[in-house]
């Protein structure tokens, strides 16, 4: 390992929220690294090669990767999880085990660094997914919910769109680099009173919710417009939601919710990086040592930091 982020996802099973977790799992599903050694199985990969993984591993044989769904796959684990899926420890570590390799691993160009990479295993595809499968237009008004990690990674994706994006946070910090991006950041106080006056009464085309959170999913479906599309990445573990159909139905909405495709996104975004200066490393706002693991934990947890990375 050269490289392991933190995630939001990480956080659940730190928090005790993920059934069955067996606390001995090596955490992280966001990492780079060189290649030390190679099984039988593995045809496309050699030692010494810079790769990044994706988050979760697919078979390439079940009915829905042969169907293009490989975030599906029936037999589907996460790195860095157990109990809601097998056991696969993760990559906040020196070294790691990638089963499944020459679907998993993802050669990285020489014009690249390890930081860019980082950001293809998950949250820059899932900020792609966020706006690819909401099918937002060029002229529309995107309004993102939440400036986490992911959050800003929509924002990236959506900078071209001539309606302009709207980002909606609660901590300054996060506005300040969402608005570096080319939004307009805003509290969550403020974002209705905006959207109304950016589409004359309208409201947004198309919302992305980020944060993962009830109160979010609720204000997003206020703030879209009729006919509109609420975009859900947020991570959503509520059986109990509930949600308000009669808004739904009076207003004909969209609600889509989307986890990320990074085995099929993560070259169309390297070059998208390495094209277009997509730049995701922007985000990262704190640099460890793994040794320091517990205190990146911690800025994360408490929003002191952003987007964490862990350096063995």
């Amino acid at each position: 390992m050269t490289a392991a982020a933190i995630c939001g996802a990480d956080l659940f099973p730190l928090h005790g929220m993920t059934p069955g977790f067996d606390p001995a799992t090596v955490l992280g599903h966001e990492f780079v690294g060189v290649i030390t050694d190679v099984g039988n199985a593995v045809d496309l990969l050699e030692v010494g090669q810079r790769v990044v993984s994706s988050s979760m591993t697919s078979d390439g044989t079940c009915t829905q990767c042969r169907m293009g769904r490989p975030a599906q796959c029936a037999s589907r684990a996460l790195f860095g999880y157990s109990g809601v899926y097998p056991r696969l420890d993760g990559g906040q570590a020196e070294y790691v085990r990638v089963p499944m390799a020459d679907r998993c691993l993802l050669k990285l160009p020489p014009a690249s660094t390890d930081e860019q990479g980082l950001f293809l295993a998950d949250i820059l595809p899932t900020g792609y997914a966020a706006v690819q499968r909401s099918g937002a237009d060029l002229t529309d008004t995107i309004v993102v919910l939440g400036c986490g990690p992911v959050g800003l990674m929509a924002l990236l994706c959506v900078s071209g769109f001539g309606g302009g994006a709207i980002a909606v946070d609660s901590i300054e910090a996060r506005r300040e680099l969402a608005a570096s991006l080319g939004a307009e950041a805003v509290s969550p106080s403020e974002a209705s009173e905006l959207v109304l006056a950016r589409t004359g009464g309208l409201g947004a085309d198309v919302v992305i919710e980020a944060a993962g959170t009830p109160g979010a999913l609720d204000a997003a479906l206020q703030l879209a417009r009729g006919r509109g599309t609420v975009s859900v990445v947020g991570a959503h573990f509520e059986p109990d939601y509930k949600l308000n159909a009669g808004l739904m139905f009076e207003r004909e909405l969209t609600l889509r919710f989307s986890i990320g495709d990074p085995l099929a996104d993560r070259e169309r975004l390297m070059q998208m990086i390495l094209a277009r200066g997509l730049a995701p490393e922007r985000v990262i706002t704190h640099r460890l040592p793994l040794a320091e693991a517990a205190e990146g934990y911690r800025l994360f947890d408490t929003r002191a930091g952003t987007k964490v990375v862990l350096l063995p």
